[in-house]
């Protein structure tokens, strides 16, 4: 049992519930990106030190993944292949910290992008 678990589970179905976060989606596409939202969630919440700042903390991290989701979303609505690229550019916002990111943490993102891409494909 997660620490925590019904903090977790309550943002996870509002999540779940809210059908404009996934109305664009394909069933697995939506199963991928829901089961990532509530992953991150699950992983922020657990590290509560107690039930009150796990309420908080799931609280700004729901609003942080509806956004993301909801970008997801719209993504999903352009008709045909989806290239990386544009997939990028419409998380932009949800990606960018509050100040620029270092060239360290670029790189750092970029490799990391590039090991989960290449894991992916090796996994077909």
């Amino acid at each position: 049992m997660a620490l925590f678990e019904n903090v977790i589970q309550r943002a996870a179905e509002k999540l779940y519930e809210d059908e404009r976060l996934r109305s664009n989606l394909t069933d697995s596409e939506a199963k991928v990106v829901l089961d990532w939202a509530t992953g991150w969630i699950n992983e922020r919440v657990s590290a509560a030190r107690d039930e009150a700042s796990a309420k908080q903390i799931a609280q700004g991290e729901l609003g942080r993944v509806r956004q993301t989701v909801s970008a997801m979303n719209a993504l999903a609505a352009k008709p045909g292949t989806l290239r990386l690229a544009d997939a990028i550019a419409t998380l932009d916002a949800a990606l960018s910290a509050k100040q620029a990111y270092t060239r360290e943490e670029v790189f750092a993102l970029i490799t990391a992008l590039t090991s989960a891409a290449w894991k992916l494909r090796a996994g077909r």
